[in-house]
């Protein structure tokens, strides 16, 4: 039994070890319970099976997969593992050359592989957002030092020339640096940890594995640690190390008036400005084109109404529920007595869950000669499938009650199948055969179907990719497959799901009710949770490099707007107006953050392809985006100019030409 399946719901007794429990009829001794981190397959039990033929179905479609999992040697790699295998699958292909194609490859895949799959490429996205949130972050680190370096020039000038000594500048420095990167590095930590609990919090269901831990990672803090400690132990150093070596006269004699001769590092605080600019930006195109491309999800039309949809998954007993007649009586008081519910609007029975299709199957149509192979979605399906998804007919008309309950074979299709196979004819009436119904373990014998409707397409492949050919057929043609109900209800779905569950059990008290939920629920979590987090993730790490870089700028502007006071004030007394002096300051910024801009444009397009297979119905160098995204941080730098700017044009010019 799975860890968090025992704790809530036996309380975490011990007692419950050696028990038995009655699971669809079927006794079962619980043996074990599994550490907590434990969760493969998301499951809360897991029993014994015996595996059976290729053809035989499982509870959750058909037909059944088998996963062969193992321990490599010491020493052999998985490419040796996947050559050997390969051998043997050969070999029993020729023993079963019905149940292997022609021509065929054994793949091996890790079991990490397996459970992160999709998942890796949002984590090295984010991990590279990460990476650029560092660099912007030092580099605000590093301005203000380098800022705080060039007004203590002439300080440490006068420190040497009255005898301090080169390595006592260095450990003054070294001590004050420590002391703004130890108490950064604490915050920081503090900041991380409850914005991580937050961030987990935000994570929805399925997206990481089950049961993953998600904390603090000790060697990550460390080096995160390190960095922010290196970068002010670094840019704190250089007035002490500039000192050291360049002639002590320069500062002494620089009175403060007109530029500050801390030329070099104010080059290096502009080329730090450009390199924050160009950053933010590649974070924020990356933010635009996920955003793009979840709102292009979101706008998907589906072809069926998911509203007031309520899902309930029913495995029945495969002990007595083999046959069709078997699940005959079951599904049809059961599909009665919840259509006689209060509230609900109609019930249906269904072998599959949209917008994700059903079983596959190699189709013919009668008459129709062909040479490429052509194959079908198919469900198992009640007459009131298409009322219960509002899937409009285009033609035709869906099965009866009693043609259900005789088994007729009929069948309706969608447009693609109509379009695909019979281009230019008229479906109704055509006979269609589905090979795989032949194949289940309670085999359909002439499995050739008469199309009697065609409804509108509906995705049956998930969201992003096409429609597929999909047929419906009554569910009582076979009691193979897994099944289930969903219910439109006239209100809430989820409000309905005691009375649903008191008539299941009412029916048959041995039957258990799984994967329940509203059908809006399931396509939310199947389909936008993933791409909605990537979205809000690299909304939150772009957000936070704009603030960093409006800082950044204003914080540059306005040091070189104090450090000019006295050439402003020359200029002034001169006759410079205000607004001379405001495009002054704003056009040094404005090219500081226009450079950056340029640069980062160029970077988003180049690493764009990283994120490529994240996106969905939008390019990944979508002008659109990139010209949004550059007017945003343009904006913003405008705004981050304009305040140092307007508060140099106030200087009163005697003020200024009195400025030490």
């Amino acid at each position: 039994m799975r860890y968090k399946a025992w704790v809530t719901k036996f309380s975490a007794d011990p007692s419950i070890l050696g028990k038995t429990f009655v699971l669809n009829d079927t006794p079962r001794t619980l043996i074990g319970i599994m550490p907590p981190r434990f969760g493969f397959g998301d499951s809360d039990v897991w029993i014994p099976m015996k595996p059976e033929h290729a053809a035989s179905t499982n509870q959750n479609g058909f037909p059944q997969r088998w996963f062969l999992m193992g321990h490599l040697k010491p020493g052999v790699t998985e490419k040796q593992a996947q050559v050997d295998l390969d051998i043997v699958a050969h070999q029993i292909a020729t023993k079963y050359p019905k149940e292997y194609p022609k021509h065929f490859v054994v793949q091996i895949q890790s079991l990490t592989d397996l459970v992160v799959g999709q998942f890796r490429t949002t984590l090295y996205i984010m991990l590279a957002a990460v990476g650029l949130l560092l660099l912007i972050g030092c580099g605000n680190v590093a301005k203000p030092l380098l800022a705080r370096a060039t007004g203590r020039e002439k300080e440490f000038a006068i420190r040497a020339v009255l005898g301090a000594g080169r390595t006592r500048l260095i450990r003054q420095l070294l001590v004050e640096s420590l002391i703004l990167a130890l108490g950064g590095a604490a915050l920081g930590t503090l900041i991380a940890w409850g914005g991580l609990k937050s961030l987990v919090a935000l994570i929805p269901a399925d997206i990481v594995p089950a049961e993953a831990v998600i904390r603090l990672n000790t060697p990550v803090l460390i080096f995160t640690l390190c960095v922010a400690v290196l970068t002010a132990l670094v840019f704190g150093l250089v007035p002490a190390l500039q000192a050291a070596r360049r002639d002590l006269n320069d500062p002494l004699r620089d009175s403060g008036k007109g530029t500050s001769g801390g030329g070099r590092n104010g080059r290096l605080r502009n080329a730090v400005v450009v390199l924050e600019v160009a950053l933010s930006l590649t974070l924020m195109v990356g933010a635009g084109l996920l955003m793009r491309s979840f709102l292009a999800l979101r706008d998907v039309k589906l072809g069926l109404q998911p509203d007031h949809v309520l899902v309930v998954r029913l495995p029945l007993p495969t002990d007595r529920y083999k046959t069709a007649d078997q699940l005959i009586s079951f599904y049809k008081p059961l599909l009665q007595r919840i259509k006689a519910l209060p509230g609900v609007v109609d019930v249906m029975e269904t072998s599959s869950l949209p917008p994700y299709g059903g079983g596959r199957s190699d189709v013919e149509v009668i008459g129709k000669p062909h040479d490429e192979k052509w194959q079908t979605s198919f469900q198992l399906s009640s007459e009131s499938v298409f009322s219960v998804l509002k899937i409009p007919f285009r033609n035709g008309r869906t099965f009866t009650e009693a043609e259900v309950d005789g088994k007729r074979k009929l069948a309706v299709i969608n447009e693609t199948f109509a379009n695909r196979y019979m281009k230019g004819e008229n479906p109704i009436g055509q006979r269609i055969h589905i090979a795989t119904l032949e194949t289940l373990p309670e085999p359909v014998k002439d499995a050739w179907f008469e199309v009697i409707g065609v409804v509108a397409d509906s995705k049956n492949q998930g969201l992003q990719d096409p429609v597929f050919p999909e047929a419906w057929v009554p569910y009582t043609m076979t009691g193979s497959g897994g099944r289930g109900i969903l219910v439109r209800t006239a209100q809430d779905p989820m409000a309905m799901l005691k009375s649903v569950e008191q008539e299941v059990w009412a029916t048959d008290r041995g039957v258990a009710l799984t994967f329940t939920g509203s059908l809006e629920s399931f396509i939310n979590s199947f389909s936008y949770a993933g791409p909605r987090f990537g979205f809000l993730l690299m909304s939150i790490f772009g957000v936070i490099g704009l603030i960093l870089v409006t800082v950044g700028v204003y914080s540059v502007l306005a040091y070189t707007a104090a450090q000019r006071t006295h050439e402003i004030g020359i200029r002034m007394a001169l006759g410079a107006e205000s607004s001379d002096v405001l495009k002054l300051v704003v056009s040094m910024g404005l090219r500081l953050v226009g450079l950056g801009a340029a640069i980062g444009i160029g970077a988003s397009l180049l690493l764009a392809s990283a994120i490529k297979s994240q996106l969905w119905g939008v390019s990944a160098h979508d002008p659109m985006t990139v010209l949004a995204v550059t007017g945003v941080l343009l904006v913003t730098g405008v705004v981050a100019c304009w305040i140092p700017a307007r508060r140099a044009a106030r200087v009163d010019p005697l003020v200024a030409l009195r400025y030490e």
